[in-house]
């Protein structure tokens, strides 16, 4: 009885943000299970009609358009870098009850069919919608920053150009090289090298790595894939748990805050993450990403 009046009061001290964040990450953690409106309101102790209009002031949606997006962007990165799955599978996946409703539903999102957006993907659509679904907003909540030594570092680079929106047009060709060279996702550790920010940039000029580190030089290669080296270095670190779509706060946090407080002066090298875990496997909630900032 105590432990009910204890949830009891922290559902009413809680924020309605925070209500609808939890929502959220309950929806990622268990996009196979069921999510039905009744299941989602009852999460955060609200009626089915006052949490319907909660979640559609706060995210311009319906409970069922916010679970359909989530499952859908899985699904479409599945489609894209994982070949090999059938797409009955990722359907079924994805949480409907066949291929044919899944064909409808992706088509009337992303405006391709799935044959389409498995050869030749609008990114650029694609990041429109899922900026629109604008899942969660992270808070800075105790964020520890660890200063470590680099050791200098070779890897195997793709050198993106252009809008942000077509990233993943390049981690496609770098997919593609690691494949033909049989480099797996479980081999090398992977990295972003982020010399520009698309918020300050624009998009024609924006420039990101996409990189594994290797142990001797790589050959030329038709996906124009090239040798590099991260050099050595201090750097200050940290970690994000979670989906790579929010990391924004740490970089804020790592950049505007912990740095002019520190002390420390930023080398000539730009901010790169380290994304520990990586593959079609990986799903958002379980992302592991070391974010590290050079310093001298």
């Amino acid at each position: 009885m105590v432990d009910q009046l204890v949830e009891l009061g922290r559902h009413r001290t809680e924020s309605i943000e925070s209500r609808i964040d939890r929502v959220v990450d309950y929806i990622l953690q268990h996009l196979e299970d069921d999510l039905s409106l009744a299941t989602l309101s009852r999460l955060v102790n609200f009626s089915k009609f006052h949490f319907l209009r909660v979640l559609q002031a706060h995210k311009g949606m319906s409970a069922g358009k916010m679970v359909q997006l989530t499952r859908l962007k899985r699904a479409s990165l599945q489609l894209v870098f994982n070949r090999t799955c059938r797409i009955t599978d990722i359907a079924l996946d994805a949480g409907f009850e066949n291929a044919k409703s899944f064909s409808r539903a992706f088509r009337r999102v992303y405006m391709q069919s799935l044959s389409q957006f498995r050869r030749f993907p609008k990114w650029e659509l694609w990041r429109q919608v899922h900026n629109e679904l604008a899942l969660k907003q992270e808070e800075i909540i105790d964020m520890q920053v660890e200063i470590i030594e680099f050791p200098e570092t070779m890897i195997a680079a793709i050198e993106h150009h252009g809008p942000e929106t077509q990233t993943y047009n390049t981690a496609m060709k770098f997919v593609k090289w690691r494949k033909e060279n049989g480099v797996k996702f479980d081999q090398g550790e992977t990295y972003g090298i982020h010399y520009t920010d698309p918020k300050n940039t624009f998009p024609e000029d924006y420039r990101q790595d996409i990189c594994v580190s290797v142990n001797k030089p790589i050959k030329e290669n038709p996906q124009g894939v090239i040798t590099k080296i991260i050099p050595g270095g201090r750097c200050a670190v940290i970690r994000h748990m979670g989906s790579r779509d929010w990391m924004v706060a740490e970089v804020e946090y790592l950049i505007h805050e912990w740095l002019p407080q520190s002390g420390e002066q930023l080398r000539d090298f730009p901010i790169y993450f380290h994304y520990v875990n990586v593959g079609p496997h990986v799903r958002e909630p379980d992302m592991i990403t070391d974010i590290y900032l050079p310093i001298r």
